[in-house]
């Protein structure tokens, strides 16, 4: 059985690469479901597949270098494009990309001195433009 231990992901927000800042990338396809009962003497809920959605949670360490352009690109109601690999991006590889409207990028920093990060939070805007749960993948 061949598995997957590595975390050379890539992610661009907005054209910005930020994949040597990810801490985590969670990507969450799902589908809502429609009623379709109809008819006398039904016993069973019959459903059929209704609209897809896609939403995204990204958590990003903080570095100086970057944080004046990230913080534009991510900051709530911006819709961008966020391009994902979870193995990279070579040929072949799985590959998402869609434009998403962020809704929350809290920002916490703790007297503990622990790692200042990004907790960002977006909605799929529109349908993927390569969906890797459709088999895209890298050119």
């Amino acid at each position: 059985m061949a598995v997957y231990a590595d975390n050379d992901i890539y992610l661009d927000i907005g054209g910005t690469a930020i994949h040597s800042y990810f801490k985590s990338v969670t990507l969450t396809p799902s589908a809502a479901t429609v009623d379709v009962t109809q008819g006398s003497g039904t016993d069973h809920v019959e459903r059929a597949v209704g609209l897809k959605d896609t939403s995204i949670s990204i958590q990003i360490g903080y570095d100086t270098t970057l944080a004046t352009t990230l913080v534009q690109l991510i900051k709530p109601g911006a819709i961008v494009a966020v391009t994902y690999g979870p193995e990279g991006s070579a040929s072949g590889k799985p590959k998402h990309l869609q434009n998403f409207i962020f809704s929350s990028a809290p920002h916490t920093v703790t007297v503990g001195k622990d790692q200042v990060v990004w907790d960002v939070s977006g909605e799929g805007a529109d349908t993927p433009t390569t969906d890797m749960y459709a088999g895209g993948v890298w050119a």
